[in-house]
């Protein structure tokens, strides 16, 4: 398990920092000069929305983000928590998998092509799973043969980079989960991936210690 590669620190803007710390996400604020607690996971945690979800407890976070006034946080044990910034309390909470090798490796928040938005985790058991982010129901659930380390969506919410335990990134249709192509050229394990804004270049990180950039307008409709 390589800790220091997990997602534990989001810039949401030039004054705008959120970082994990012990049991909580805090938020700093280079104008105030101060930080905030704005999530903490240490005891008992009772979701707004009862549907779909289930109470946690000292959730040790394992990876997090952050976008807009939406925060979602991931757990060692295959935790899910979702929270809306500008609202108290938490929305969800879950536990994804109670796979003995459950680490949620990563997180986001994206809007779909359609306007919708969808809250996605990656888990060490192999899957990557997709929520409604307005009821939290499951939408989809995509099936690997390595340890999934890191997802990242494309700008327009269409594509989907699926990297982890394998040398080969993969590049998913978004709203079906279809693998449509693969970038190669890693020799080890890949962490991370970050998108172009135009989104037709993706940058990769990986242990072979080199970042990779893949061209992906073969993989657009016109």
């Amino acid at each position: 398990m390589i800790i220091q590669l997990r997602n534990l620190l989001w810039a949401t803007s030039k004054h705008d920092v959120y970082m994990m710390q012990n049991y909580s996400i805090m938020h700093w604020s280079s104008l105030r000069q101060r930080g905030t607690e704005v999530l903490n996971v240490c005891g008992k945690i009772v979701p707004i929305q009862k549907s779909f979800a289930q109470p946690l407890s000292r959730v040790q976070i394992s990876t997090m983000s952050v976008r807009e006034n939406f925060m979602v946080a991931g757990g060692f044990q295959g935790e899910l928590v979702c929270k809306y910034l500008n609202q108290p309390g938490v929305a969800y909470c879950t536990k994804v998998t109670n796979d003995d090798n459950a680490i949620t490796n990563a997180v986001d928040s994206f809007w779909s092509s359609n306007g919708s938005l969808r809250v996605i985790a990656a888990n060490n058991d192999c899957y990557v799973r997709i929520f409604d982010g307005n009821t939290f129901a499951l939408l989809n659930r995509l099936s690997y043969s390595w340890s999934v380390n890191n997802i990242s969506v494309s700008p327009d919410g269409k594509l989907l980079a699926i990297l982890g335990d394998d040398t080969e990134c993969l590049i998913a249709d978004a709203q079906s989960g279809k693998v449509i192509g693969n970038l190669k050229g890693h020799l080890d394990y890949s962490f991370a991936s970050a998108w172009h804004p135009d989104g037709h270049i993706l940058a990769t990180g990986n242990q072979d210690t080199t970042c990779r950039l893949g061209m992906l307008e073969n993989y657009r409709n016109p």
